[in-house]
C-alpha cells in the first residue's frame, strides 16, 4: 500500500512539470498604463424613477369605469 501511494505521488509530481502553461487570458494592455489614458464616463439610470406623493384614496367605481372596455379611451 505504501509503495503505490509513492508511486501515485511521483506520477502526479511528474505529471504537473509536464504540463505546459495555461494560455495568457489577460488584455494586451495594463490599466495602470498611463499611455492608455482615461475612458470618458457618465452616469446613466438603468431603472426608469419617478417620485410619487401619496394621496387620497378615489372613488373606485369611477376609475373602474373609465377604464373598463366600454369606455373608447380605457388604456386597454
Amino acid at each position: 500500500m505504501k509503495l503505490a501511494s509513492l508511486a501515485m505521488l511521483a506520477l502526479l509530481s511528474v505529471a504537473g512539470c509536464a504540463a505546459t502553461n495555461p494560455p495568457n487570458v489577460l488584455p494586451a494592455f495594463s490599466p495602470a498604463d498611463p499611455v492608455m489614458g482615461l475612458r470618458k464616463t457618465h452616469h446613466h439610470s438603468v431603472v426608469d424613477y419617478s417620485h410619487r406623493h401619496p394621496v387620497d384614496p378615489k372613488n373606485w367605481r369611477q376609475l373602474n369605469d373609465k377604464l373598463s372596455p366600454a369606455n373608447k379611451g380605457a388604456a386597454s
